[in-house]
């Protein structure tokens, strides 16, 4: 007979105060971190699951969106130009 003794290892990880609050707000009453870090990686995620879990104040938020906005119109050119370079 094998006799098996799973240890386990620790780490440590360093967070802003910010999303140690958000997070703690995801806790179940009675779920450990290292819980909730297993069960919120084993499901798939929606864009919509995320809402709330980081606090921004109207400035930030405000240069979140100009930067998305940024980026997607970049991201779009992008593929237009790639695109017109494709067609035979």
């Amino acid at each position: 007979m094998f006799n098996f003794k799973h240890t386990m290892s620790i780490k440590t990880i360093t967070i802003t105060e910010n999303a140690y609050e958000s997070i703690k707000n995801l806790k179940n009453p009675g779920e450990s971190f290292s819980q909730l870090f297993v069960r919120l990686s084993s499901k798939k995620l929606k864009i919509r699951d995320l809402c709330g879990a980081v606090k921004m104040n109207d400035k930030s938020a405000d240069s979140f969106k100009k930067r998305t906005k940024e980026y997607r119109e970049k991201t779009s050119k992008d593929i237009e130009e790639r695109r017109k370079k494709c067609i035979f």
